[in-house]
């Protein structure tokens, strides 16, 4: 955590100080209401929001503030915008840290997931910090590396982005010297336009590592094999991960059981067998990710089988549990048509009646309507017995599985969710197995409360 004193603190992101610049802070605070004594509060303004109205109630809660305008009676630090000052100190904490090891992670799906399974690796030989859940994003990122402890080795750090820009100004922030990039997916299609931009975007990683850093990427996707990219990977150690045997690193001998996945990790001169508590083939190549860090940072097989085995899913990801005699596969936390595919695919490997509920997958623009009808296609193909379609979007889902040949009867769309909660309480039964998966903002996890299928439900 970070440990600085005021005068330092305004020295670092070029405020004004006042008040008692001795003072020591331990730890940065956003949230007025989780705000601590030893803190700094940092008054960010939001489109909902405005820190500034929340500093008066911090009297005496809070150690001092960074803020835009007067605060009197506070010690703190003013400057002309809050949001780049967070960014600033972050910036100067990590620096002033010098973690050994710094991974970055970008990518349109499965970022989180990477992220926590190299930070397992990488906590079997280092101290290891990580960003917590997904705070990835212009604050998150900040709050992350301010976060860091002093002792601390290695730090993962997770980049998301909407836009063009928002990945080069964080990885100015984190300053990685190892970066990953998962895939090219279509999400933020709506913003971005094409693949290709997306691609570009994702490649913005580069511009805050050092010529001769390694950057791992994924192998299998030939948008990051054109020409144009090796151009730009010119001065870069490039490592290969993909289920392709011409990949720098890929898989051998993959086993699909009823909980976990086990395969070979082949390497250049290295080959050594992992298990994986979780189901799909995008842990697959998730996992070859995290053991491509392993080994470039000079884990040990042994250590990172043993990191491996200790992932755990985090938030509302891929959460698959036992409800009475119903198995329940939750994946409520973000959907594209890549991760829609995966799990759909997790689900066709499932014993039992098949029963996927389906939302809406945002910030897709013009694709929307296609890739929610093909969605509706590899739910026929991947054998769903019955499918529930939630949102007004996902009514495409629907359209798309009953053009590949689903029975009209067994395909239904609802846009409450008291009532899709409803209709699954009488529908499903002992034996079968239910997927949940949507975008985010959907929030399916309290249609999989009201039906009764919450892990923690009694």
């Amino acid at each position: 955590m970070m440990t600085l004193t005021l005068s330092e603190i305004a020295l670092a992101i070029g405020g004004e100080l006042f008040g008692n610049g001795d003072k020591t802070i331990c730890g940065i605070s956003t949230d007025s209401r989780k705000t601590m004594p030893e803190e700094i509060f940092v008054a960010l303004r939001g489109e909902k929001f405005d820190g500034h109205d929340f500093i008066p109630d911090l009297w005496g809660r809070c150690s001092a503030v960074i803020t835009e305008e007067p605060a009197p009676g506070f010690d703190g630090i003013l400057v002309p915008d809050t949001l780049k000052a967070l960014g600033a100190l972050s910036a100067y904490w990590k620096k002033k840290v010098s973690p050994r090891i710094t991974v970055g992670v970008t990518g349109s799906v499965g970022k989180t997931t990477t992220k926590d399974l190299i930070a397992s690796v990488l906590k079997e030989k280092f101290k290891t910090h990580c960003t917590a859940g997904n705070f990835n994003n212009h604050v998150g990122v900040p709050i992350t590396l301010i976060r860091i402890e002093k002792d601390a080795e290695a730090v993962v750090c997770e980049m998301g982005m909407s836009a063009r820009g928002e990945i080069e100004y964080l990885t100015g922030l984190v300053r990685p010297n190892l970066a990953v990039i998962t895939n090219i997916g279509t999400s933020h299609m709506e913003i971005l336009g094409s693949r290709e931009a997306i691609m570009e975007a994702k490649l913005e990683i580069l511009s805050g590592m050092e010529k001769g850093s390694t950057i791992i990427l994924d192998g299998d996707e030939p948008l990051l094999r054109s020409e144009k990219v090796q151009k730009l990977l010119s001065d870069f150690r490039v490592v290969y991960v993909g289920f392709d045997c011409e990949n720098d690193v890929y898989p051998l001998d993959i086993y699909k059981g009823t909980d976990h996945l086990a395969f070979d990790v082949i390497a250049k001169g290295r080959e050594f067998r992992v298990k994986v508590p979780a189901l799909g083939d995008h842990f697959i190549k998730n996992t070859l990710f995290a053991a491509a860090v392993g080994i470039c940072c000079g884990v040990e097989d042994e250590a990172i089988q043993s990191g491996v085995l200790s992932y755990s899913p985090s938030g509302l990801r891929q959460k698959i549990y036992n409800k009475g005699n119903v198995r329940v596969i939750a994946d409520c936390y973000n959907a594209s048509p890549e991760s829609m595919e995966a799990s759909l695919k997790v689900l066709a490997g499932s014993e039992g009646r098949k029963i996927a509920v389906l939302g809406d997958m945002l910030e897709l623009g013009c694709l929307a309507q296609s890739a929610h009808e093909k969605v509706g296609q590899i739910a026929k193909e991947c054998g769903v017995d019955r499918l529930y379609t939630y949102g007004k979007v996902s009514y495409h889902i629907l359209q798309g599985a009953i053009k590949a040949g689903f029975d009209k009867e067994n395909v239904i769309n609802s846009i409450d969710a008291m009532q899709l909660a409803s209709l699954l309480k009488k529908e499903v039964k002992a034996g079968d197995t239910v997927l949940f998966k949507a975008s985010r903002r959907m929030k399916l996890e309290e249609i999989i409360a009201l039906s009764g299928l919450s892990e923690q439900e009694d």
